[in-house]
C-alpha cells in the first residue's frame, strides 16, 4: 500500500484552501463591482465578446444621435416649407380675386403680395441650430437676398445645391436637406442616353427655353461632342431673343466621362458632382444644369431637357407686385409660374416627409437592435447579485469547515503516531 505523507496531505490541503480563498475573493469583487469580468484574464473570450458588443452599442449611440439631430433639422425644414406653401396659397387666392372685374384697386393686392413675398424670403433664410435650412452645404451667409439696388432677389451664395448626408446606420447615408436650388431655383435636367457607337467628333445637341429674373425668354443650347471612348466635351451657350450669346467667349464647356461598365455618368470635369451653375448677373440669369440622369449605352441617342420651373418664385412675385402697383393684372403665365412653384413645393414637402419617416423607422430599428445587444451584454457581463450572495455564503461556510478540519489534523506530529 502506498503511503501518503503528512507533508503531502498538508500541501494538498493548503493548495485547495488557497483556491477556495481565491474564488471567494473573486466572488467578493464581482459582487462589489456587479461585473463577472473585471480584467481580461478573468475570461479572454468573454472580454473579446464584451468589447465587441460595447463597440456596437457605441456605434448605435452615434447613429441614434445623428438621427435625432437629423429629425429636428428635417422637422424644421417641413415647418419652413409649409409656411411658404401657406403664403403661396394665399397669393393664389388673391390672384384669383384680382381677376374679378369688380376689383379695380389693385394696390391693396400688391401690398398683400409684398407681405407674402417677405414672409417667403424669411422662411427661405430659416435657420436651425446655426445652419441655414436651404443653403445646401454653404453656411457662410444667408442664401437669398435683395440685390444692391433692391430690384430683385438673388442667390447670395456660390452654390445652394449641396446635399447634406448623415450616416444613420453602418450602410446607410441619408440625405436630410432640401436644397435651395431644388426648392427656389430653376434646374434644367438632362436625361436619356448617348449612343456608345458614336465616332470621335460626332455631336449631339439639345435646346431648352429658359427665363431670366425679369421673365425674358432665352434659349439654352447643349452640345455633346465625342472626344474619346466614354468621353465627351459638353459645350453650353445661352442665346437671347436675337440669337446672340450672353457670354463674352461662347461657348463654355465641360468634360463628361461615363463608366464603361455601367454606362452611368462618372465625372464632370473630374468631379463626382454632376450638376453645375450657369449664372450671368448682367442678364439676371441663374440656373443649374443637372446631368445625373444622363447615361451612355449601345442604342440610339435619346436625350431630352426639362426644367423644374420656368422662373424663380421670388422675382415672379416681384414682377406681379410691381405690375399690380401700376394697375396691371398678372398674366396667365405669371399665375402659372406661381402654381408650378406650389406644385413643386408640395412634392418637396412630401419628399421631406419621406425623409422623416425613414429616420423614424431607422430609429425604431436601431433602438430594438441596441436593446438586444444590451441584453446579451448584461448576460455576458452582469452578475446575478442574489445568486452570487448565496454562493458567497456557501463558500464562507465551506471555508469555515476547512479551518475546523485544519485545526484537527494540521497540529499532529510524528509523536501522535507512536
Amino acid at each position: 500500500m502506498k503511503r501518503i505523507s503528512d507533508l503531502s496531505f498538508t500541501n494538498t490541503y493548503l493548495n485547495n484552501l488557497n483556491v477556495l480563498k481565491n474564488q471567494l475573493s473573486q466572488l467578493n469583487i464581482q459582487i462589489s463591482t456587479g461585473k463577472k469580468i473585471n480584467k481580461p484574464s478573468d475570461s479572454p473570450t468573454g472580454t473579446t465578446q464584451i468589447l465587441r458588443m460595447n463597440k456596437q452599442i457605441s456605434q448605435i449611440d452615434t447613429f441614434s444621435n445623428n438621427i435625432q439631430n437629423s429629425l429636428s433639422f428635417a422637422n424644421e425644414t417641413s415647418f419652413a416649407m409649409e409656411s411658404i406653401q401657406s403664403e403661396v396659397v394665399s397669393i393664389l387666392t388673391n390672384l384669383t380675386s384680382v381677376q374679378n372685374a369688380a376689383n379695380t384697386d389693385l394696390s391693396s393686392f400688391a401690398d398683400q403680395v409684398d407681405l407674402s413675398l417677405q414672409s417667403i424670403l424669411n422662411s427661405a433664410n430659416s435657420e436651425y441650430d446655426g445652419k441655414y435650412l436651404f443653403s445646401g452645404t454653404d453656411q457662410s451667409a444667408k442664401p437669398f437676398g435683395y440685390t444692391s439696388d433692391n430690384k430683385y432677389i438673388e442667390v447670395k451664395l456660390n452654390d445652394v445645391s449641396g446635399t447634406q448626408k448623415v450616416r444613420i446606420s453602418s450602410n446607410i447615408l441619408q440625405k436630410i436637406n432640401m436644397t435651395g436650388q431644388e426648392i427656389f431655383g430653376t434646374t434644367i435636367t438632362q436625361s436619356g442616353n448617348l449612343d456608345t457607337s458614336h465616332s470621335t467628333g460626332d455631336v449631339v445637341t439639345n435646346q431648352q427655353t429658359i427665363y431670366n429674373a425679369d421673365g425674358n425668354q432665352y434659349t439654352l443650347n447643349l452640345s455633346y461632342t465625342k472626344t474619346g471612348s466614354n468621353t465627351y466635351s459638353l459645350s453650353y451657350d445661352v442665346l437671347d431673343s436675337g440669337s446672340v450669346s450672353i457670354f463674352s467667349t461662347p461657348p463654355a464647356s465641360k468634360t463628361i466621362v461615363f463608366d464603361p461598365a455601367t454606362g452611368a455618368i462618372q465625372s464632370v470635369d473630374g468631379e463626382s458632382s454632376f450638376s453645375f451653375y450657369v449664372s450671368d448677373s448682367t442678364n439676371k440669369i441663374n440656373f443649374a444644369i443637372n446631368l445625373n440622369e444622363l447615361g451612355e449605352k449601345n442604342s440610339a441617342d435619346s436625350v431630352s431637357l426639362s426644367a423644374n420651373q420656368k422662373n424663380d418664385i421670388f422675382n415672379t412675385l416681384i414682377q406681379i407686385r410691381d405690375n399690380l402697383k401700376n394697375g396691371i393684372k398678372p398674366t396667365d403665365e405669371q399665375v402659372q409660374i406661381v402654381k408650378d412653384f406650389n406644385s413643386n413645393l408640395v412634392n418637396k414637402i412630401a419628399a421631406n416627409g419621406n425623409v422623416v419617416k425613414q429616420l423614424n423607422d431607422t430609429s425604431d430599428l436601431i433602438t430594438n437592435q441596441q436593446a438586444n445587444i444590451e441584453e446579451l451584454l448584461s448576460q455576458k457581463q452582469d452578475v446575478d447579485i442574489a445568486k452570487a450572495v448565496t454562493s458567497l455564503q456557501n463558500m464562507n461556510y465551506v471555508l469555515e469547515m476547512n479551518y475546523k478540519l485544519a485545526s484537527m489534523f494540521l497540529p499532529k506530529s510524528l509523536l501522535d503516531y507512536l
